[in-house]
């Protein structure tokens, strides 16, 4: 609708892929595998300890899922195509965690903060840069308000935590030496983006 128009901004706010891990149709005719139990889509955030059988059915639904999803994203993708969008569009792509689904032997995002759940998928792409490929420099979903407000041209106030992207793939400049992430009662984390420092929460007296 607003392809054509100056300054316009949409916000795609998808759930899925999250529980319950069910897709109907030809998505989950993906990943056949066998199940013969009863209906398990929404694994409780604790220790992995169900049968093979069962964990690969889960993962085979949550695959089914993402699968939708990259399809979904495919059609985003075939409208920049279809008006031209590439040239003047900026298109930003991510999510908010990841997910255990069996991996460390745990289910979920409560577990210790382990790469599955905290190094999560961010794209960008910004038309006023011929750069391509994968950047190794720290980012963080604190810096996709301020690239936005910049690329829009306003103002970005002092207390705003993040960097405009900008800094960093145009200039090929680390925008910080390590990130913060967590979130409560869980543990909170530093890393440089390779190495990780973890300091777990006390427990209540």
């Amino acid at each position: 609708t607003n392809h054509n128009e100056d300054k316009w901004f949409l916000d795609i706010e998808t759930f899925d892929p999250h529980e319950p891990f069910f897709c109907r149709g030809d998505w989950s005719k993906l990943y056949p595998h066998e199940y013969h139990k009863k209906a398990y889509d929404w694994p409780q955030y604790k220790m992995a300890d169900e049968d093979d059988e069962t964990i690969t059915h889960v993962r085979s639904e949550y695959a089914a899922l993402v699968s939708k999803c990259d399809d979904s994203l495919g059609k985003v993708l075939d409208l920049f195509d279809e008006y031209d969008m590439w040239k003047d569009t900026m298109l930003i792509v991510c999510t908010d965690h990841g997910f255990l689904l069996g991996e460390h032997s745990w289910w979920g995002k409560s577990a210790p903060l382990y790469q599955e759940v905290s190094n999560t998928p961010f794209f960008i792409y910004d038309p006023r840069s011929h750069e391509k490929g994968a950047c190794k420099n720290l980012a963080q979903t604190i810096d996709i308000a301020p690239t936005l407000l910049e690329f829009f041209g306003v103002g970005i106030p002092k207390d705003m935590q993040g960097e405009p992207l900008k800094r960093s793939y145009q200039k090929g400049k680390d925008m910080r030496e390590t990130a913060l992430y967590g979130f409560f009662g869980n543990s909170l984390c530093m890393t440089d983006g390779r190495y990780t420092f973890f300091r777990a929460p006390q427990k209540p007296e």
